[in-house]
């Protein structure tokens, strides 16, 4: 092996020997094994020998991050698609700063250049990235450092060629270098893949990558594999990869699409993530706080104004009717006070009108021959305007279709007869909407359809 010093510190380097490796007949097993996995995540032709072509591969530019986790040959696995970490950052805005900038580029066209990386990134998961300036430090920290340029623990860069760049996971790994991502300045930088130099928007989303959170990929033509030049935009491998890792915050982030109808805000996406996975909420708690939160709540009330009024609710109506909401009143409570309203009746005001309203109004649909008759029967031997209205909020027809309702708007599908079922049944015994809507938003079904959604 002494001909080949070269090659067996690479593949110690980046994973695929452990650092120690026994004894001489030992030592020959586990290279040929460390040379292979090198060369089929290379996309190299697998011989398990030093040949010309794994030279070559080894003397490319590259990331200066490990390939591998696992330091046993025979035991590592398999190469394949994206490998996250482990860990995450447990917030949705995250801060960066910019230490340094390198003399072969214009230092402003190297911050756009910086953030036009991170869009790469916060195009793909509901990320968001803020620059910040002296006297913060920022969750990632962006420098250019020649040879030996950090503590003990941050490797040396090798001059120019080889280890481009590398960068550190999200905390806890890491340590104070946590999320950092470190360029070599011996490099030349440039803007463009073959342009003389290292393309610098390719490299640091590349970084980027391992500042999230995903290890290298074997896969070809993708961001995170480890040889340059990779594609600068993230990939089907890296962006399936991400989005399992950020698999909550893209749950949250749809609460705010497919309940409120809108594109999160920084802050509040920020607050919800931070409130779960620091333990502070439940998933179920979190939705419900959105279902019976003030904007949610203001929804429905304009809503039904709009529905059953044909106008929008006056400031004191939308203030009282979601307050009410909001302290766990349900959907249909305020659909049976406002029908039992003097404006709704004084629209309605003949028994008749009022049941024939109803089937408009809550069925969407005009009444069968008779059917109306039976009701104003009832309404005249003594039922009261409210019993009516709840006969039809809890009628099989109307539960079924409220339920339906739910299916196509948070699974993008139609209902199953047994789930159909069960949660008609659910809201006949009285489950408020807010709590049908918690129920599928916090489904095992809609968060793993979301991540493909995003």
């Amino acid at each position: 092996m002494a001909n080949h010093e070269k090659e067996l510190a690479y593949l110690t380097r980046y994973g695929y020997l452990p650092p120690s490796r026994g004894e001489q007949a030992d030592e020959t097993s586990l290279v040929r094994v460390a040379l292979t996995q090198f060369q089929e995540a290379a996309a190299l032709p697998v011989t398990g020998e030093f040949d010309e072509t794994t030279a070559e591969a080894v003397a490319r530019p590259r990331c200066g991050f490990p390939d591998r986790v696992a330091v046993d040959p025979f035991t590592a696995a398999e190469p394949g698609e994206f490998v996250a970490s482990g860990t995450r950052w447990a917030q949705a805005v995250i801060t960066y700063r910019v230490y340094n900038t390198s003399p072969d580029l214009d230092a402003a066209r190297q911050r756009q250049i910086v953030r036009e990386a991170f869009h790469r990134w916060s195009a793909v998961v509901p990320l968001v990235f803020v620059e910040v300036g002296d006297g913060q430090t920022g969750d990632i920290r962006i420098l250019f450092g020649s040879r030996a340029h950090g503590p003990e623990e941050d490797p040396a860069f090798d001059g120019p060629g080889s280890v481009l760049a590398h960068a550190f996971f999200p905390p806890p790994n890491s340590g104070e270098l946590a999320g950092d991502i470190h360029l070599d300045e011996d490099e030349t930088w440039r803007e463009g893949v073959g342009a003389g130099g290292i393309d610098l928007l390719t490299v640091l989303v590349h970084e980027i990558g391992h500042s999230l959170g995903l290890h290298h990929t074997t896969t070809p033509n993708s961001t995170m594999n480890p040889f340059y030049p990779t594609p600068n935009t993230p990939m089907p491998d890296d962006r399936a990869g991400v989005r399992q890792v950020y698999r909550d915050h893209i749950w949250i982030a749809s609460l705010y699409r497919d309940l409120l109808g809108r594109r999160f805000d920084d802050a509040g996406l920020d607050g919800w993530v931070r409130f779960l996975l620091t333990g502070a909420m439940t998933a179920d708690g979190l939705v419900r706080g959105f279902c019976y939160s003030l904007e949610n709540s203001e929804r429905i009330v304009t809503q039904l104004y709009f529905k059953l009024l044909d106008r929008a609710p006056e400031p004191g109506g939308l203030m009282g009717w979601s307050d009410l909401l909001r302290r766990g009143m349900s959907r249909q409570a305020l659909v049976a006070g406002v029908v039992e309203s003097a404006e709704y009746q004084l629209r309605n005001p003949t028994p008749e009108r009022f049941v024939d309203s109803l089937y408009r109004r809550l069925l969407d649909r005009a009444p069968e021959p008779g059917a109306v008759d039976g009701w104003v029967d009832l309404m005249k031997r003594g039922m009261s305007v409210r019993d009516v209205a709840n006969g039809f909020l809890n009628s099989e027809e109307y539960t079924r279709n409220i339920v339906r309702e739910a299916y196509e708007r948070f699974l993008r599908r139609s209902p199953d007869p047994a789930g159909w079922d069960d949660w008609a049944g659910r809201v006949r015994a009285g489950l408020a909407h807010q709590d049908l809507a918690a129920g599928f938003l916090a489904s095992a079904e809609y968060r793993a359809a979301v991540e493909v959604w995003w």
